[in-house]
């Protein structure tokens, strides 16, 4: 398991490897999330849905890899992505 720090490398990284979506599991208000990126096959139809944006559902919250890329410019992100390999 790697952990790495959600900044704007990593999540181009992740984009350029197919993700589109970020998912934490715990509690969405924790300070420190850890996120694990998904590859969410009927992004586009569902990318236009509101509900799905910077949504918390079971505790979980769902962040849209490209716009998450646009708040890091901003260093508006905090918390680190865990990757398998």
């Amino acid at each position: 398991m790697i952990f790495k720090r959600l900044n704007y490398q990593t999540l181009q990284s992740l984009r350029l490897q197919g993700y589109n979506i970020l998912l934490t599991i715990g509690r969405s208000e924790d300070e420190n999330p850890i996120y694990f990126p998904m590859k969410l096959e009927s992004f586009n139809a569902a990318k236009n849905a509101a509900s799905l944006k910077d949504s918390t559902q079971q505790g979980q919250k769902i962040l849209i890899l490209d716009e998450a890329i646009q708040r890091s410019l901003n260093n508006d992100l905090n918390g680190v992505i865990q990757l398998d390999h």
